[in-house]
């Protein structure tokens, strides 16, 4: 008997075998490195035709430019500033826009979990600013900086969620001038993978950059990428004082902004996917090329953020064919000028994780892949338009993103001569469930989707795929392991953290 309890304790006994299957520690995906695509839909002659409108758009309608500094900064470069509105040469422009590098290195926490963006290299970050959640009883309300710590918690838990973000939900139970403090100091404690910034103000994006500058190091913040913020251009063709004063923030820091026209199409741009596209790059080439005047060289990405609009309700649509091929336009123009892009992806406007949620999900990822995104952000969750985050749908978009990251990476190398002598010892009419190669090189699985029989899924309680995907969202959260972090760095971002809220709370 003596002998038996010292096996098990050594071994933790069929207690801990049973928790290391039900519960197995995370396979961290590296950076997505495309093999299948991009597509290219425009030839050379239709490149040069959107690049020309984008063009004229800044050279002859020009953009707006809504803070004095940013006037006086394009001014002094030798910009055609008149009042607001800012009108920028093409060289001028060219010029500004060659100096972003075209992949850059985004470094984590843990350097296990770092990451490449640009050129054939994808990310998928996680959802952004929802104020509401679709919480673990299914029932729809107002979003809290706990829903922000779970799915922090849930980003460190998964495979396939390489950059938890910084506002995952908008906290409503955190004062506004001290929501970037909370996020902020979760996302580098709660996880330790890259992690987004802040662009609520300018004294928001400076406390961002502070607190990675004690995680990190300040000579390594200033020569490595340890954060993105996400910066919403007013389309059509304004860029505004709280965004501009972030951007100055981060592009002094060497920190990439993803310049992001929020895109209505048929609204807020032309319906037509060619002419929506020359203003969203117009827009997001000017303020690319702005923050080349604050620090040259400074890493910078092309963003979009692109839906339709019912043309019954003026509602956001998400899923239908204009914006898949706007996109797809987007990826073909960022490769012309050599520049890293941003979309977002896998959303609905269904409000359940239901059918219409599946296929929208579905049809807003596929053509963001084929169009070769490096930065994809709202990757999992989304619900009602943007507006709400699901657990559920959170944990079964993560799985999905694991299918993407196999699909995307290819075929992988294999031994035809060994598979021809399993053809040959098997022959006609028999099976490769027993082979070697079977057993090392299994298809990929999804463990929440139910393969089962009708009469094993009903004996197992009938669960739906919201049901799965609550009951895995739960047990992640349950089974979360908060990644280390040295005393100092955790004592001194604690410090800062108080310090500065008792001075926004003043």
């Amino acid at each position: 008997m003596a002998e038996v309890k010292a096996r098990s304790g050594r071994g933790g006994g069929r207690a801990a075998r049973v928790k290391a299957r039900t519960n197995p520690p995370p396979v961290y995906l590296s950076t997505l490195n495309r093999k299948v695509g991009p597509i290219d839909l425009l030839g050379p002659e239709g490149v040069e035709k959107i690049h020309n409108a984008a063009m004229t758009i800044l050279e002859a309608t020009g953009i707006e430019f809504r803070d004095p500094v940013a006037l006086a900064d394009w001014k002094k470069y030798g910009a055609d500033v008149q009042g607001e509105r800012v009108r920028i040469g093409r060289e001028m422009l060219m010029d500004l826009i060659s100096a972003v590098p075209p992949e850059w290195g985004y470094a984590a926490r843990n350097p296990e979990r770092s990451l490449r963006v640009g050129n054939q290299h994808s990310v998928f970050a996680n959802a952004y600013g929802a104020p509401f959640v679709y919480g673990l009883d299914g029932v729809r309300r107002p979003s809290m900086l706990e829903d922000a710590h779970n799915f922090f918690k849930l980003s460190q838990m998964s495979q396939s969620m390489m950059v938890p973000g910084i506002l995952p939900v908008e906290p409503q139970d955190v004062p506004v001038p001290q929501r970037h403090l909370e996020l902020v100091h979760a996302a580098l404690t709660l996880t330790d993978k890259p992690i987004k910034g802040s662009v609520l103000s300018e004294q928001a994006a400076l406390d961002s950059v502070e607190m990675t500058r004690i995680v990190f190091g300040e000579e390594f913040v200033d020569n490595n990428v340890v954060m993105a913020a996400l910066l919403n251009c007013n389309t059509p063709l304004v860029w505004d004082e709280t965004m501009l004063q972030s951007l100055r923030v981060y592009a002094a820091a060497n920190q990439p902004c993803l310049l992001s026209p929020f895109v209505l199409a048929g609204a807020s741009t032309p319906a037509s996917p060619q002419g929506g596209v020359a203003l969203l790059i117009a827009e997001s080439l000017a303020g690319m090329a702005y923050s080349q005047i604050i620090r040259r060289g400074a890493p910078m990405v092309l963003g979009v953020a692109i839906m339709g609009v019912s043309m019954k309700t003026g509602a956001p649509m998400m899923g239908s064919p204009e914006p898949g091929l706007m996109n797809l336009l987007v990826g073909q123009m960022a490769r012309f000028y050599g520049v890293p892009w941003r979309t977002c992806t896998m959303w609905t406007g269904s409000k359940s994780p239901d059918m219409q949620a599946a296929f929208d999900t579905a049809n807003t990822m596929w053509p963001v892949l084929l169009g070769g995104a490096n930065y994809i952000v709202h990757s999992a969750g989304f619900l009602e338009g943007a507006l709400g985050v699901s657990y559920s749908k959170w944990v079964q978009d993560a799985l999905q993103l694991e299918n993407f990251h196999r699909f995307f990476s290819g075929l992988q190398e294999e031994n035809l001569d060994a598979l021809l002598g399993d053809i040959e010892n098997i022959g006609p009419g028999g099976h490769f469930l027993g082979t070697d190669h079977t057993r090392e090189n299994p298809m990929h699985m999804n463990h929440l989707q139910n393969n089962d029989s009708f009469e094993q899924w009903e004996a197992e309680g009938s669960k739906t795929a919201e049901v799965v995907g609550t009951e895995e969202a739960q047990r992640m959260l349950n089974t979360y392991v908060r990644p280390p972090m040295p005393d100092d760095q955790r004592g001194a971002l604690d410090e800062f953290v108080a310090k500065k809220r008792l001075e926004y709370s003043a």
